[in-house]
């Protein structure tokens, strides 16, 4: 398995999109591709050289935190059409500013049990914020509570069968 250490500039590419779609500055990090469609951020003191050494000395199977799946667009001149972050990743922008929705109680609990959230109320609240990506943040009170993508009927839902509670 190759694992790729992204460049610096395809770096700041990530955090340029990052920053542009929801409005905060990303830690300082190194992002690693150990597949073509997934992404991993690794945040700790190694620097990139000493990661590559630690790679071609021992077998990595992953490294760092599974980040987002990307699944890059064929043609040069588009972006990205897919950039959706990680259950786990999503918690990272607690500051998030852009393409956040609140949820209320009923709405949480239908998203964490595993279910895709129904939008039809919501029409009003969802033009008003016009959201300028599909793959939107969720938040309950003053938490974030994961990622999802915005369709014109539902939220979909991408909370891992694992993590989803069944009974409150």
């Amino acid at each position: 398995m190759k694992i790729e250490i992204l460049s610096k500039r395809e770096k700041e590419k990530i955090d340029d999109f990052l920053s542009e779609t929801y409005g905060t500055k990303f830690p300082r990090s190194q992002f690693i591709q150990p597949s073509r469609e997934r992404l991993r951020i690794f945040s700790g003191d190694l620097s990139e050289r000493e990661l590559m050494i630690l790679m071609n000395t021992i077998r990595i199977e992953t490294i760092g935190l599974y980040f987002a799946f990307v699944k890059k667009s064929d043609k040069e001149n588009e972006k990205n059409q897919d950039f959706r972050l990680s259950f786990d990743s999503s918690f990272i922008f607690k500051e998030a500013k852009k393409n956040v929705l609140d949820l209320n109680e009923e709405q949480m609990r239908t998203w964490i049990s595993g279910q895709d959230v129904d939008t039809s109320g919501m029409k009003d609240i969802i033009q008003e914020m016009n959201f300028s990506y599909p793959f939107i943040l969720l938040k309950y009170k003053n938490e974030i509570i994961g990622c999802g993508k915005l369709t014109q009927e539902k939220i979909l839902n991408f909370v891992p069968k694992e993590r989803r509670i069944k009974h409150f």
